[in-house]
């Protein structure tokens, strides 16, 4: 079972006090806005993973319910989200998605005694600042970063190369990254420059790129606003190669691109299709009209990881099941996962997919086609 309620809503829930044989968790994550897309597909994972819960006989006897607030990807409706999470005494939130809305919330929950489990934030400092309540189910920027300068290095050297960011926490770390690690391989970018999230077009700086013949672009940013930039240059004819980080494997980077958007590259986690337990969430994600991307397995994750980590210590009590997730291994639908004592994923690793066809598939596997 899952509620879906607005901010305000949510804070007058808080008033009343769970029932004893109920326990809550909280899902935050942009339910609104450009991203809401991503968000849906993240929530109804997460919905799917409280019903597989229930059936076994809930966490510790008790049936779970799903609380969701929407953050919009911001900042104050982060905060807000947060607060209003704590007031309805869940026992752990999975999300943010944005970094910087998870870096905003983090010190809400670990005042609060809550536990925070993101799929999907990649900014290093959300597990640098030391917090035991924090954990994260995905790679870090830099590592990401790395990659993606040693990618372009490797595959457009001797290249002209933009590098663009959209200025949110994000997007500019990872695009730093990559330009540190490109200029560590002996390249250099022709332009590196911010772009304004949400502009209506980009044509004033898909004309800059295009004056600058430039052969590849790397982007730091969000799904909605890459794809617009690339429809921008393929509708003015321009070939160049779009390669950008996780943040391109939004459903919203399709939406906007359609077949435009063939053939982009971008890092993401490491594709977990052929595993049979997330080739039957993937399927169940056809029963609510959603492509079968891989997209939402780390929120599925995220409630495994909890709910495995609360048996094992017997309790909610946020000390013992933070003590347990640094100590425990996990099966999940992403493969057996344990964290360090900085609450980041063991052995993270990221993978190159491509676009075709309307969903993502490893570039390894396109190329051998």
């Amino acid at each position: 079972m899952w509620l879906r309620l607005p901010l305000l809503l949510v804070m007058a829930l808080a008033a009343a006090a769970p029932a004893a044989a109920e326990i809550r968790i909280g899902f935050a994550s942009p339910l609104t806005g450009p991203f809401a897309a991503s968000g849906e597909r993240n929530r109804i994972a997460v919905e799917m993973a409280v019903e597989d819960l229930n059936q076994r006989g809930g966490v510790l006897g008790r049936k779970v319910t799903v609380i969701a607030a929407d953050d919009a990807c911001g900042t104050q409706q982060a905060v807000d989200a947060a607060r209003a999470l704590v007031e309805a005494e869940v026992a752990v939130v999975v999300g943010h998605m944005c970094s910087h809305s998870s870096l905003l919330a983090a010190g809400i929950y670990e005042t609060a005694d809550r536990l925070m489990i993101s799929p999907f934030s990649t900014h290093p400092r959300l597990t640098e600042e030391g917090r035991q309540n924090v954990f994260r189910l995905k790679g870090r920027d830099d590592d990401q970063g790395r990659l993606a300068g040693d990618f372009l290095a490797d595959r457009f050297a001797g290249k002209r190369i933009a590098i663009l960011h959209d200025g949110s926490t994000y997007g500019e770390g990872l695009a730093q990254e990559a330009r540190k690690q490109l200029r560590a391989r002996g390249e250099t970018e022709i332009i590196y420059d911010q772009y304004t999230p949400g502009a209506e077009d980009y044509a004033d700086l898909l004309a800059r790129l295009r004056q600058a013949r430039i052969d590849a672009l790397y982007v730091g940013g969000y799904g909605p606003d890459a794809g617009l930039i690339l429809r921008t240059a393929r509708e003015r004819g321009h070939d160049l190669q779009l390669i950008g980080g996780d943040g391109l494997s939004m459903d919203g980077f399709w939406s906007v691109t359609g077949e435009l958007g063939e053939h982009t590259i971008f890092s993401e986690r490491p594709d977990a299709r052929d595993r049979p337990a997330a080739a039957a969430i993937l399927e169940r994600f056809r029963d609510h009209g959603l492509a079968t991307r891989t997209g939402g397995l780390g929120a599925y994750a995220a409630v495994q990881v909890w709910a495995q980590a609360v048996e094992r210590a017997g309790t909610f009590e946020l000390a013992s099941v933070a003590r347990t997730l640094r100590r425990a291994r996990f099966d999940t639908v992403l493969g057996h996962l344990a964290f360090d004592r900085k609450g980041d994923l063991r052995g993270a690793t990221w993978q190159w997919e491509v676009w075709t066809d309307g969903d993502y598939i490893p570039l390894e596997q396109l190329v051998s086609q």
